[in-house]
């Protein structure tokens, strides 16, 4: 017997990846497929909700799968009432008659010799493959269609990873959508190697206390950079010493505790990327846009956006990015790229995450369009999938394929992967038997 483990068959019994013959049980009946199941990740039988046919009956139950028959004693399912229901006891080998199938009058089918010994060697070759992207070689023969519709599934599993982390600040806040928001929205702006403090700096200073003083531009940034830590030293400019006065007044009268500003990251940063001119732009946005924060889900159209996030900056911020800086003759505006990557790490996710709270599928629908809307994203992951870059358009796709890397291709999860059906058996047509990931 070709070496191989349970989850194999969980595979090939999931994509129906059997030879075209009549499959016939160990008692002699003949038995056909109408739905795999849905597979168990679980305690209990492999596959739920299952649907067979045995001569002229249909049975609609669960499916236990084992490598072979004598595995369910190993596994201890004889002492299990949760398996005395199954209508179908799938095995590699029937190596024992099972008195307990014979109980209950479930029929044993035996899978090897419906199972073509390319199937396997293909198996094996996908897992010895030490390339990045262990299906690379196979990927452009994938149907778009059916790599499409896989991918349509990642993006909601991609969404559904950042939805935790909003719980996490949700319950951090007790149940403030604002203070959700505006958490995420600060550590987006920090982008990648600023992230963390700026996540800091938003527990440190809640939104609501912003909020007060949201026609007041300069005590917005007051209260930003100080709080910060960013102006607890000397400076010669009279702007900064002006918001240096500025937050001394507003520290005393809320006993703010500035941050330590060692945690900010500068060196190697492009001069748009400096943690004090994006703590500018912040509170330019937070002046002009105060319904966003106070209702964040009422802002939901791209353009809307993208007009909220292009921020003209004024007075010392126009032409500076740092503390006593010399004059920029750069463009310090936030890019295209910087606003679309703002709108897909938090605002699609805050989509999503207010419709799951609420129940409003309305604004799972705009989480989605939001993201098909954005440009796809051109990285290291993503570069991988080249070979399928004329169907690849969004950055839901590009969402899709970070999610699809991070915890598939990486993990070598390729028998929980739909791409892979369509080589492990490339002569099957209609491998992929997808609704809402089930077969």
């Amino acid at each position: 017997m070709l070496e191989f483990k349970e989850d194999l068959l969980q595979f090939i019994w999931r994509y129906k990846l059997l030879k075209p013959v009549p499959l016939i049980t160990v008692s002699g009946k003949e038995i056909s497929i109408l739905k795999a199941g849905e597979l168990n990740r679980d305690s209990g039988p492999d596959f739920f909700n299952a649907q067979i046919k045995i001569n002229d009956i249909i049975l609609a139950g669960n499916v236990e799968i084992h490598l072979k028959t004598s595995d369910w004693l190993k596994h201890g399912h004889g002492e299990d009432k949760n398996y005395d229901t199954i209508i179908l006891h799938a095995v590699y080998e029937n190596d024992i008659t099972l008195k307990q199938n014979s109980d209950h009058n479930v029929e044993v089918l035996e899978l090897r010799k419906h199972i073509d010994t390319a199937t396997i060697l293909n198996y094996q070759n996908l897992f010895s493959n030490r390339d990045t992207l262990p299906c690379s070689k196979h990927l452009a023969k994938v149907d778009d269609l059916k790599l499409i519709s896989w991918l349509e599934r990642m993006t909601i599993e991609r969404m559904e990873e950042k939805v935790s982390r909003l719980q996490v600040w949700f319950d951090l806040s007790k149940g403030d959508y604002t203070q959700t928001f505006y958490i995420s929205l600060l550590r987006n702006f920090g982008f990648k190697i600023n992230s963390e403090p700026f996540e800091l700096l938003a527990k440190q200073l809640p939104v609501q206390l912003l909020l007060k003083h949201a026609d007041n531009l300069l005590q917005l940034e007051a209260l930003l950079l100080g709080t910060s830590g960013l102006l607890e030293n000397q400076f010669q400019n009279k702007y900064i010493q002006t918001l240096q006065n500025e937050f001394e007044y507003l520290r005393s009268k809320y006993g703010l505790c500035p941050i330590q500003t060692e945690i900010f990251k500068f060196s190697k940063l492009r001069p748009a990327n400096f943690p004090t001119l994006r703590l500018a732009q912040l509170a330019n946005i937070v002046h002009r846009h105060r319904t966003l924060f106070a209702h964040p889900h009422s802002l939901i159209s791209y353009s809307e956006l993208e007009d909220v996030l292009s921020v003209n900056m004024d007075g010392y911020w126009k032409n500076h990015y740092k503390m006593d800086g010399s004059l920029s003759d750069k463009d310090l505006k936030l890019g295209k790229d910087s606003i679309e990557n703002i709108i897909v790490n938090t605002f699609a996710p805050f989509l999503f995450f207010y419709s799951k709270k609420t129940g409003k599928a309305e604004y799972l629908d705009l989480a989605i369009a939001l993201l098909n809307q954005c440009t796809f994203e051109n990285n290291s992951k993503t570069k991988l999938f080249a070979t399928k870059k004329r169907v690849l358009k969004s950055a839901a796709n590009s969402q899709a394929i970070i999610n699809l890397y991070d915890n598939y291709c990486c993990l070598k999860k390729c028998l929980h992967c739909g791409v892979a059906a369509s080589f492990l058996m490339p002569n099957k047509k209609d491998l992929f038997q997808f609704t809402n990931g089930r077969s």
